[in-house]
Parts: structure tokens; sequence; C-alpha cells
């Protein structure tokens, strides 16, 4: 009999493959190959007899017989579009600084006063891409268990609010918020989005939403 998971328990599946990857490069220094990172993740991922046995997608069953196989062949990909792994060279994997040094502090490292300038003043676009957000990025969604602040069932498209930008470039844990893509939207229409420069006139007041008091608290 085969087996299908559910949405709910294919979601489930996903997070447990992509922190038993994690788990295995920590477990084997934070740099190994691929194929000893995913061994290691399938044996101690604590993967049940029902996950085990839920074959892949049709277009990948060739490659991947089982699902869980297709989504620890996916994690280190997926941990690297997040900042949270890196590859050096071919099939070697890598932890990000801000992983191994994970604190209460949002980066591996301060920011120099003429860097900081730097990041302060190009457009906020490129700032997204530079290393210390990166950095910054990866901290934050380890510190959340990547997943999102208002709905922890939402692992997927994860992305980091800045509750402020006035620390742009040596942000705050308090600064910031994970979200998925969803509850990001949906914040910004109800709430618009954090000032960038302080304005001259008045602004009118008016009551924070739930999803502002939320991230508030």
């Amino acid at each position: 009999m085969t087996i299908v998971l559910n949405e709910s328990e294919r979601r489930a599946l996903r997070l447990k493959a992509r922190a038993a990857t994690l788990d295995g490069l920590l477990a084997l220094g934070g740099e190994a190959l691929r194929k000893p990172v995913l061994d290691w993740a399938l044996a101690h991922g604590g993967f049940t007899p029902r996950e085990l046995a839920a074959p892949s997608p049709e277009k990948a069953i060739e490659q991947y017989p089982r699902l869980v196989d297709y989504y620890l062949s996916w994690a280190l990909t997926n941990l690297k579009r997040d900042g949270l792994v890196e590859n050096p060279k071919w099939s070697t994997w890598k932890l990000t600084g801000s992983v191994l040094t994970a604190t209460a502090k949002p980066v591996a490292k301060a920011v120099g006063a003429e860097r900081l300038a730097e990041l302060r003043a190009m457009p906020y676009q490129q700032y997204l891409r530079t290393p210390e957000w990166r950095q910054t990025k990866a901290a934050a969604l380890l510190r959340a268990g990547n997943a999102c602040s208002l709905d922890v069932t939402h692992t997927e498209g994860l992305e980091v609010h800045h509750r402020t930008y006035e620390r742009r470039g040596a942000e705050l844990v308090a600064d910031l918020a994970v979200l998925c893509h969803s509850c990001h939207q949906l914040y910004h229409q109800q709430n618009g989005r954090p000032r960038r420069k302080r304005s001259a006139k008045p602004v009118k007041r008016r009551k924070p939403s739930l999803l502002r008091r939320l991230l508030a608290s």
C-alpha cells in the first residue's frame, strides 16, 4: 500500500529534513561533503516509519525513491538560499559564521563605522544583497527556529521584517521579526511600512492592528 502524506505531514517532513541537515553539518564539524551530511541527517533525523515509506513526487522518483530523500536533497540548497550554509567548492557544504556563532546578537561581528555609513546610505534593495544583511537574516531565521513568528506552522517563504530601519547595518534583535511571505504582506497591508526618515509633519496616530501588537510584543 502506497503511503500518501497530507499537506501538514509534508510540511513537517520538510522542516525535519532541514533541521536534520543543519544538525548533520554541526555534528561533522561545520563543513563536510554532501553525502556524509545527508547520510547523517537520514540516520539521526528521527524520521517515522510513515515518513520513510512515503514515495517521492512522480517527476523525481527515479532519482529519489522516497520523499525523505527528495526533501533532504533540497535541504542544503534551501539552507544556502536562506544564508545558513554556503557551498565553497563542488559538493562541499559549510555552515555560515552566523550559525556557528549564533547568540543574542543578530550579526556575527560588529560593522566598522565607515562600512556602517555605506550600508545606511545605499538603496535598501542594494543593502538586502550585502554580506552583512545575509548574516543578519540568517541569524534571525535561526533564532526563530526557521518558522513564521505569527504562525509557526508556516515554514516556507520566510522573510525577515524590519520593525524599524533606524539601526540598519547594526540591527538589534528586537528590530527584526521573521514572517512568511503571506503574513509579511498582510502586515504591510494593515500597517504600512516603517518610516526610513523622520517626517517633520505631524502624523495622525491610529489604533495599532492585532498584527502590529503581536509583532511589538
